[in-house]
């Protein structure tokens, strides 16, 4: 009863967030992945889908930069990520980003499908792909906790050392240490205690 509140109090605010519809993933008995749809009305009852969120940065990194696939994911649905953003995010670290297929690997093992997870089963905070890399980022509660700086961290498994440094690939000295941040931050932020958590703009 209690994951089931749990997972009712996400999609609620999954729909509240972007105003599409949620959809929930059962994985290893309480896990949840979350994604959020937003669209437009297309007829007296029904949507058309125009954007899909999860992960931070991930379909605008990988299927917009390098061939312009962004629309496409945008419409697809998680299932779907097998056979779409698997082979973008692939063609990405090899031929843009001049990783290893070993690096790349992990990517794809970690980005796929695009849903944000959580381990309600894990104590502890939110930890941005927690439950992906079993605990490398943080811990194995997964989510995202609001001061995550996701951009950062997204720039840093692409571009930097982050995979070698978890220890989930050897590395492959291509790291762009430039282009590891976008050089904003999340220390500029302020949170409440309470809902809606952000603070008054200061």
């Amino acid at each position: 009863m209690k994951n089931l509140a749990i997972t009712l109090i996400f999609a609620s605010l999954t729909v509240a967030g972007c105003g599409g519809s949620p959809g929930t993933t059962a994985v290893n008995g309480t896990t949840i992945g979350l994604w959020c749809t937003t669209g437009v009305k297309s007829g007296p009852n029904s949507y058309t889908q125009r954007d899909r969120l999860a992960n931070p940065v991930v379909n605008e990194v990988f299927a917009s930069v390098a061939n312009n696939r962004h629309k496409i994911n945008d419409e697809a649905s998680p299932d779907q990520d097998f056979k779409e953003l698997k082979n973008d995010i692939n063609s990405f670290m090899l031929n843009t980003a001049g990783r290893s297929q070993a690096t790349a690997n992990v990517v794809v093992a970690v980005l796929v499908p695009d849903t944000m997870k959580a381990d309600l089963t894990q104590s502890g905070v939110a930890s941005y792909l927690g439950h992906e890399t079993n605990g490398a980022t943080g811990g194995k509660f997964g989510g995202r906790a609001l001061t995550d700086d996701v951009v950062d961290i997204s720039l840093g498994v692409v571009f930097g050392n982050t995979i070698s440094a978890l220890g989930l690939a050897p590395d492959d000295g291509h790291e762009i240490p430039t282009l590891t941040s976008d050089n904003v931050g999340s220390g500029g932020k302020h949170f409440q205690a309470t809902f809606p958590y952000l603070g008054n703009p200061q």
